[in-house]
């Protein structure tokens, strides 16, 4: 426990540690000798605290100490309240000699934690306790607590109608305090007490064009005076009664685009109303003073009619203006005999309505101003030509409803047969697949047509279409591989009055591969609208020149070690003639290899008969190759980098025993390829 002989025992110590004071200071106690002793009388009294307390300081000081005292600024207050980055200045009002710790969390303090200094700045929020220690007498203790404070974070927005709102939000710096003070300008304040949500506005006069804006906080009725640098603001000329949609025009996939004339600083949203007469927003939002198309989805204006308006508001607290209505409108073209009949539905608002337009190929043709009038026929049309139509309704101040554009093709009975010649081949160059045909025998349009090509892929009778083409009936398949697999075709030809013939027969590329190590082959499919006639294999060398073609009738396979058995490596192609060969179609190019061929004795007689006298493995297509001879043990009795010379029995010249050894053979193959093969063989003499 602490006790007074203990202070007792700490000032005779520090009384004789300064006995020879004349020595140091001249035999006169002057200023700086006065103050060391008080540091050392602190620091041992601090020293017997810790030694025999080890409790809080501020909540329970140790036993036989006095209580110190000071203010903070001149305030007796506690706690203190101040902003982050203020400084304080503490003054001693009871101790002689003191100490202070500024931030005292508790236990046992240390001596480096306590400064004399009367000065000190806090840098973040929070709470703190200053403790006083006084070394005279029996020691004293006294404790304050502070609180610091950042500023309080604000927004400030300029609202239509010359208002401004100011946002505070309840985060950790403005949750601290207790109420908000905003100045609004002018010596004009507000007062806002802290809650989960924190808005204020104030509506200032017509004439005013900017204002200024600071918001410090207060707590237990005490303005602290934090404040973030006060925000100027231009007021808002925003106009939301300008907000306007000008057009509706739905789309051929239903969705809608809504051309709206915003202002600026308005938010409009969209709303939508199906039909059962409840408007819902949509969630889609402009924010400019522009013309601005807005695309709204989760509608199907083909099938049903909606209408629209927008909800502007400012953002801030005023009410949303709501503004004009327009619905969507939709129009069927429908091709018949002849003719192209045309229909709508009626505008489902009559007030404002002026009148229906149809254009044709953007040509006008009239006004209708009948609201229930929906249907017209058009029988100025030409068979084998597309007209396009599209309905807009003309309303009040010039906004408008358009439907999508609807293309329909004059028609007639007459349908084309099947495209003749039809076939499909292997570019050289490109090495895309090529389909050709010539035009049908009947009901063809020379001027203007379409060929349908339909592709199925490896053998499936799943034909898919691929490619539409403008009045040609050449196509280049972009996405096919033709090494990759074969790829059959069909294809359909279409007259300028949109009939189709029936699609041809399947014709299919060629694919050139190996099935085997041995053999190279070819899809047996036809490439042509007959059978195939005759195959041909061209042979290339490895600059791409042919070198030499066989023909090989009806067969689908081919051996290579039929041609040039000494090279390892050849380049193939297939030409395929039908049976009076008008046609001719080619396939992929294919590099077929052979494997490197090795044989390696399995045993050897060094007995110089001149018969098997070498352990040396032989082969074709052998580049490079290391032999590597081992006894049972592992250990390496011989090397060659050159395997075919062999090995002659001998180690270090002398002959080697008779019995089983191991064997690595390297190779390297003529076309780079590397490979190993281990094994045993036989000396036997």
């Amino acid at each position: 426990m602490f006790t007074i002989p203990l202070i007792s025992e700490c000032g005779k110590f520090v009384s004789e540690t300064t006995i020879g004071k004349d020595t140091f200071f001249g035999g006169k106690e002057i200023g700086n000798h006065k103050s060391m002793k008080s540091y050392l009388l602190f620091f041992c009294f601090l020293s017997i605290l810790q030694h025999s307390y080890g409790q809080n300081y501020c909540d329970t000081p140790p036993a036989g100490t006095s209580k110190g005292g000071f203010k903070v600024n001149n305030l007796d207050l506690d706690p203190v309240r101040v902003c982050a980055g203020t400084k304080i200045t503490v003054q001693n009002t009871t101790a002689l000699n003191v100490q202070y710790n500024y931030n005292y969390t508790g236990g046992d303090p240390k001596p480096a934690d306590f400064t004399a200094t009367a000065d000190f700045t806090y840098l973040r929020q929070g709470s703190y306790r200053i403790l006083q220690l006084g070394s005279n007498g029996s020691g004293s203790v006294a404790c304050k607590s502070v609180e610091v404070y950042y500023p309080p974070n604000f927004t400030v927005k300029a609202c239509s109608g010359g208002k401004v709102q100011v946002t505070i939000p309840a985060d950790s710096s403005t949750q601290r305090y207790d109420e908000f003070i905003i100045n609004w300008g002018g010596n004009v304040t507000s007062k806002l007490p802290k809650a989960a949500t924190m808005v204020a506005s104030f509506s200032y006069p017509a004439n005013t064009n900017a204002a200024t804006i600071s918001v410090v906080g207060s707590v237990a009725g005490q303005s602290l005076g934090c404040s973030k640098p006060s925000t100027s603001v231009i007021l808002s000329t925003t106009n939301l009664s300008a907000v306007a949609i000008r057009k509706v025009a739905a789309r051929t996939d239903g969705l809608v685009d809504v051309l709206v004339k915003g202002s600026q600083g308005a938010t409009a949203e969209v709303q939508v109303n199906d039909g059962s007469g409840t408007f819902k927003n949509t969630g889609q939002l402009m924010t400019t003073n522009d013309t601005t198309t807005i695309t709204v989805r989760d509608v199907n204006a083909n099938k049903n009619t909606y209408c629209f308006r927008l909800s502007a508001n400012d953002g801030c607290d005023n009410a949303a203006v709501i503004s004009n209505e327009v619905c969507s409108t939709n129009l069927d073209a429908v091709a018949q005999n002849r003719q192209n009949a045309l229909s709508w539905k009626e505008y489902p608002k009559a007030a404002g309505f002026q009148s229906y337009r149809l254009t044709r190929n953007s040509v006008s043709l009239g006004g209708i101003s009948t609201i229930t009038t929906t249907t017209t026929i058009d029988r100025n049309v030409t068979c084998n030509e597309q007209y396009c139509y599209q309905m807009t309704v003309l309303l009040a101040n010039g906004v408008e409803s358009v439907s999508p554009l609807r293309c329909v093709k004059a028609i007639s009975n007459e349908t084309p047969s099947v495209v003749q010649n039809a076939f499909v081949s292997v570019l050289e160059t490109e090495q895309k697949i090529e389909l050709r045909a010539t035009p049908p025998a009947s009901g063809t349009t020379p001027a203007k047509f379409k060929t349908i090509f339909l592709r199925a892929e490896n053998g499936s009778s799943d034909f898919k279409e691929v490619a539409i083409k403008d009045n040609t009936l050449t196509y280049l398949d972009e996405t096919a591989d033709p090494a990759a697999q074969s790829y059959c075709y069909k294809i359909q030809y279409e007259n300028s009055c949109g009939n189709r013939s029936e699609p041809t027969e399947p014709i299919c590329s060629i694919r050139l591969y190996s099935k085997t190590n041995t053999t190279v082959d070819w899809t047996a499919e036809s490439p042509f609208l007959t059978p195939v006639g005759v195959y041909w294999l061209e042979v290339y060398n490895e600059q791409g020149d042919l070198v030499q073609e066989e023909p090989l009738g009806g067969n689908t396979s081919f051996d290579p070690s039929l041609y040039n058995p000494d090279q390892q490596l050849f380049h193939y192609r297939i030409k395929a003639y039908p049976s009076n060969k008008s046609l001719i179609s080619f396939s992929n190019f294919y590099v077929f290899t052979r494997d490197a061929i090795v044989f390696i004795p399995d045993a050897f007689s060094p007995n110089g008969d001149n018969m098997n006298d070498k352990f040396a493995p032989k082969g074709q297509f052998m580049d490079k190759s290391r032999l590597i001879i081992y006894n049972r043990w592992g250990q390496v009795l011989f090397e060659t980098a050159n395997a075919i010379d062999g090995w002659d029995g001998t180690v270090n010249g002398q002959p080697a025993v008779e019995g089983t050894y191991v064997y690595r053979l390297e190779i390297t193959d003529s076309l780079g390829k590397y490979f190993v093969k281990t094994g045993t063989m036989l000396l036997a003499r």
